[in-house]
This record gives C-alpha cells, sequence and structure tokens, in this order.
C-alpha cells in the first residue's frame, strides 16, 4: 500500500493484492504446462508421422473447457504487419495515430 501510494494509486489493500497473487501465480503455471504439452504433442507427431505436424498457428481456449484448434496463417503481400517487404507510409506531422 504505501509503494501504491508513492504512485498516486489508491485503493491498494493487502487483500486485494493477495487476490491478484493468488490469480496470476497459477495462470503462468497452467500456462507453462500448455506450452509444454504443445511440444511435447509436436514432438511424438514428429517422431511417430501419426499426423501433420503443427504448421504456423495454433490457438488455445480454456474459458470453459480446454479447446485447441490449428490452422495455418496466410500471409497478405499487401499487409503492412506480415509482408516481409518494406512499404513506404507517408502522412503529415499533424496526423494522429488513428487518422494513419
Amino acid at each position: 500500500t504505501e509503494r501504491a501510494g508513492q504512485y498516486g494509486i489508491h485503493g491498494v489493500t493487502y487483500r486485494l493484492t493477495q487476490g491478484v497473487v493468488k490469480n496470476i501465480i497459477p495462470a503462468v503455471a497452467s500456462t507453462n504446462a500448455v506450452i509444454a504439452a504443445a511440444c511435447t504433442t509436436e514432438v511424438f507427431k514428429m517422431a511417430t508421422s501419426c499426423c501433420n505436424p503443427l504448421n504456423n498457428y495454433m490457438v488455445f481456449n480454456d474459458s470453459e473447457g480446454i479447446y485447441t484448434y490449428v490452422y495455418e496463417q496466410e500471409k497478405n503481400p499487401n499487409c503492412l504487419a506480415c509482408s516481409n517487404k518494406p512499404q513506404k507510409l507517408e502522412f503529415s506531422k499533424e496526423a494522429k495515430l488513428q487518422e494513419v
């Protein structure tokens, strides 16, 4: 609570902090377990040739049970984020990020 006060953050109590920590630590442990399981599954698939290995994208959802699926993400050659060719962007100095 003292450190929160130094930064002007109000309402932080010991109980609130404990509640947050109790939710974060299990989330980190379960995320590590999911990654380890996915890696192990991929090694098994490569070693046994039982099915196609993961190509480039996997979705994991555990909000209501466990559900995963895999699909191949396709690149758009005109996309600024996933294309490999540099693209020149021009905008005014006054432009806001939302306008760019």
